[in-house]
């Protein structure tokens, strides 16, 4: 329990860093607008426009914290961060841990792709692709492996779906 309990306070810890952290960042995009531009953006998202460059950026940081703009972008973080420590992994590794998470493995990108589906309870969070960090190097992925003629019979034959004209 007390285990569970720190690694949840550690959790916590590391979310409220990344929040700050995105914060600052978005802060500093807002800090580098023009004071009509910073009056533009709260028109359009409805706020108190206030006089200072100052207050129009705070009410701008505020409404992103309010929106969950900002936790969002700590999702896709955290997934960035998730994904590379998995493509980091071996393929023997991504196999236990597919098995230990009853997931169906392919290739190496497909297992880290469903242990990070089957970890977020069927979320997929992010279709975000971008900035994908790539394996030092890529061992044999499974199906490229050479089926023998009776494994080839036992495969399953997909016919493609006839378009409708």
């Amino acid at each position: 329990v007390m285990a569970d309990e720190t690694k949840c306070k550690e959790d916590m810890e590391l979310f409220d860093q990344r929040v700050a952290g995105v914060l600052a960042k978005k802060k500093d995009e807002l800090d580098a607008l023009s004071n009509q531009e910073l009056m533009d953006l709260c028109l359009e998202k409805g706020l108190k426009q206030g006089t200072a460059k100052k207050d129009r950026t705070e009410r701008l940081l505020m409404d992103l914290q309010q929106s969950g703009e900002v936790e969002a972008a700590v999702a896709a973080i955290a997934r960035k961060e998730r994904r590379a420590d998995l493509l980091a992994l071996d393929q023997e590794t991504l196999l236990k841990l597919c098995t230990k998470l009853s997931v169906d493995p392919l290739v190496k990108s497909v297992l880290v792709e469903r242990i990070m589906t089957k970890e977020n309870g069927g979320f997929d969070g992010s279709n975000e692709v971008e900035d994908e960090p790539e394996a030092a190097e890529e061992p044999k992925e499974l199906e490229d492996e050479v089926l023998d003629e009776k494994e080839q019979a036992e495969e399953p034959v997909m016919k493609k779906p006839r378009g409708r004209a």
